[in-house]
């Protein structure tokens, strides 16, 4: 068998009607970083990166987590 094939990485056996295989999974995703994507929209801002750039490092840096999380706490707060 096939040890993982970097850290953060985790091995589940499956089968099916198609045979059986392994799935490797990572680690959740950190928690977003309000610092970090402030300075990636301010990239684009700025003009340093292409706004399609921008919007893929938003998206993996947890953009949508970080706004689905405040909005939540805005609808609690009344």
């Amino acid at each position: 068998m096939r040890s993982s094939p970097a850290a953060g990485w985790d091995r589940t056996e499956v089968g099916g009607l198609g045979g059986t295989g392994t799935i490797w999974r990572m680690d959740p995703r950190p928690a977003p970083d309000p610092k970090k994507l402030l300075a990636q929209w301010m990239e684009w801002e700025t003009g340093q990166t292409p706004p399609g750039r921008v919007m893929s490092n938003l998206k993996t840096g947890g953009l949508r987590e970080l706004l689905e999380q405040l909005s939540g706490q805005a609808a609690a707060e009344g």
